[in-house]
């Protein structure tokens, strides 16, 4: 019997910026989302979305990282390893699993460019 791997759900957005205190700013005193002290670091600054929407981070942009103005999306799934392997069946590249302090990943490229992070944590 075939196994199906269900689409993973979007779980988180990263935001690039190129000024931290600039962008932190307007995130928090004009559009007023909540900084997450506990769940930031240096270069690095989770945002809690009202309304129980998705958290998401503002990450400082370097010459090793995505540029600023890019986002990156990471999209949870409970089996990565399985829709990893589905997905290189249908000829989508992806990257090897990285096993970094908040879970595992792995990404895929959209045909625009876009950074599509799949997460198990």
């Amino acid at each position: 019997m075939a196994t199906t791997t269900s689409s993973p759900a979007l779980d988180f957005v990263l935001l690039y910026v190129s000024n931290m205190d600039e962008s932190l700013a307007y995130f928090t005193k004009k559009l007023g989302f909540t900084y997450i002290a506990e769940e930031s670091g240096p270069g690095f600054s989770q945002l809690r979305s009202n309304g129980g929407g998705i958290d998401f981070a503002l990450l400082l942009a370097t010459p090793e990282t995505l540029p600023a103005g890019q986002v990156e999306l990471y999209f949870k799934t409970n089996d990565l390893e399985q829709l990893r392997d589905a997905w290189i069946t249908k000829g989508i590249e992806a990257t090897s699993i990285a096993h970094r302090p908040f879970g595992s990943i792995f990404t895929v490229t959209s045909p625009d460019g876009q950074s599509l992070t799949m997460l198990k944590n």
